[in-house]
């Protein structure tokens, strides 16, 4: 509509409307300014919300319809309806309007704006408005940050487990309850840091190694999917596994069983079903390992926000240990187990072009969709019309032969202005000229060796499940074949701590053997 103003004098003026919105050009570049810790922020509230919604509001909700107690099931109720309004806060889509001018002969100088005023240029410009997703590039703060926090971490925590250790020696239970006391609340807050940063550091590392640039959306969405897993996984652990069991076991038993067969299982088949989730963005077998590796950390967060909050009753020393086992061990191993069983269903889209087949069930889905419901008398593509889905409708074949296209935005650094390379993503120089034998075996020496997961979805969900077996069931055994010899608290966990210790070397091992050779794999 036209738009009249009057100024003071009683002239009137017709202001012109705004250019239409129209559709973006495919060649767009767009620019984001780099702000690495504020994925981190956003992330640690969604797990926190999160572990509210599955811990205390899910979980006791079914615990409730179990047991057939109303006041757990209201209470469940409760704290699964209070997270979901920040949860969507959090991650609602987040749309951006862009403005483009281009110098232009037969263009203007002044271009109306639809929130007022105008643009003026100093050269005739054609001016374009459109709205577009944010898919800017997932930004990751810098591998020496995040470690650095979590080795900072430590330090405080050893610090923090001095007075306790001291108090514990005097025996003096007055004076080790004031300490407990007094260290309990920096404890406490130093375990919100701990569960998160070693994940955030696996997160930035698996990037910058793999070296794929990725979508901050789907990142986060692919992560969410892991923290989502954990529900099933403990319903299976903590209410279908136990019934399964002959009576007459005793609580020990029964851990031990939970942890070396249900949660290997369990947990390993729904973090495979949350991979699934993404099937139509999952192209190749590198990109179903990353995807893969995602989940798991995603997995591995919640659950890490489970164990550091239980041993942060045990004061510093407990909560310190903790956090160093699971972070240098549990999480890369929740993430290399995933990132394996990605790999299979990476490779089975990669020669089957499932990711394809998939898109075109849910184009098919979708459509067939709006044309049922405009059939019942509801409008939804708000055409004043009732004749179904109007737009364009590809056919299987359009389907197929379509590559997916990636947005192409550029991070800005905050302080010089210039364009930064995406967490992850390096610029490799490739040149022409010859090496020697002698060359070529330093660098294939430096290079390292390389591990590639089998080319099938069932081998590497086998892999993930042993692996993680494996894990779990020999923690368990060391203890109690300490106990069988006769070791005392000292000797189990010196005993305990030492098998750790291998299994955290042998792991960091073969993940940097796999991460190197998904690496080397094309991404196309």
């Amino acid at each position: 509509m036209s738009r009249i103003i009057m100024d003071a004098t009683g002239k009137r003026y017709l202001l012109e409307d705004p250019v239409p919105l129209t559709q973006a050009p495919r060649n767009i570049q767009l620019a984001t300014k780099s702000k690495p810790w504020k994925n981190y922020w956003r992330m640690l509230g969604t797990v926190i919300l999160a572990f509210i919604l599955i811990w205390f509001g899910l979980s006791s909700v079914i615990a409730g319809l179990i047991y057939q107690e109303v006041a757990i099931t209201g209470l469940g109720a409760i704290c699964s309806l209070i997270p979901l309004p920040f949860l969507i806060i959090l991650h609602r889509p987040k749309l951006v309007h862009v403005r483009m001018a281009t110098p232009d002969p037969s263009g203007e100088n002044h271009h109306p704006l639809p929130e007022g005023g105008s643009l003026k240029t100093p050269k005739r410009t054609i001016f374009h408005r459109f709205v577009i997703t944010d898919d800017s590039t997932l930004d990751m703060p810098p591998l020496g940050q995040v470690w650095g926090a979590f080795i900072a971490i430590l330090v405080i925590g050893v610090m923090l487990s001095i007075p306790l250790v001291l108090s514990l020696a005097s025996g003096d239970e007055d004076f080790l309850s004031i300490v407990y006391i007094l260290s309990f609340i920096p404890v406490l807050l130093l375990s919100i840091a701990a569960f998160s940063i070693p994940v955030f550091a696996w997160w930035a590392t698996s990037s910058k190694i793999i070296g794929l640039p990725t979508r901050r959306r789907d990142a986060e969405s692919w992560m969410i999917a892991g923290m989502a897993s954990a529900l099933p996984a403990l319903i299976v652990n903590s209410f279908i596994f136990p019934r399964i069991l002959p009576s007459g076991l005793s609580f020990d038993i029964e851990m031990a069983l939970t942890a070396a067969i249900s949660a290997p299982i369990g947990e390993e088949i729904f973090k495979l079903l949350a991979i699934c989730l993404f099937l139509p963005s999952i192209r190749n077998a590198k990109k179903g390992f990353q995807v893969g590796f995602t989940v798991g950390l995603g997995f591995a967060l919640i659950e890490n926000l489970a164990y550091i909050l239980g041993s942060a009753f045990g004061g510093a020393p407990s909560l310190t240990l903790t956090a160093l086992m699971r972070g240098i061990g549990s999480i890369p191993a929740h993430g290399l187990w995933t990132g394996i069983s990605g790999f299979g269903l990476g490779y089975f889209s990669q020669t089957t072009d499932a990711d394809k087949r998939m898109k075109w069930m849910i184009n098919r889905f979708s459509i067939n969709s709006v044309d049922y419901a405009e059939n019942l008398g509801f409008d939804i593509d708000g055409d004043g019309d009732y004749s179904g889905f109007d737009d364009f409708r590809p056919t299987f074949e359009e389907i197929m032969a379509k590559d997916e296209v990636e947005s192409n935005w550029k991070l800005i650094d905050n302080k010089t202005g210039k364009a930064i390379d995406a967490a992850g993503v390096e610029a490799i120089e490739v040149s022409n000229s010859l090496v020697t034998s002698w060359d070529a075996a330093n660098l294939r020496k430096e290079d390292g060796f390389r591990i590639l997961p089998p080319k099938n979805v069932l081998a590497c969900l086998g892999i993930a499940i042993g692996g993680h077996a494996f894990w779990n069931g020999t923690l368990v055994s060391i203890e109690k074949l300490g106990e069988l010899i006769g070791l005392g608290w000292g000797g189990v966990f010196m005993l305990n701590l030492a098998w750790v210790s291998i299994l955290i070397i042998v792991l960091l091992i073969l993940a940097r053997g796999i991460l190197k050779g998904v690496r080397s794999l094309p991404s196309a």
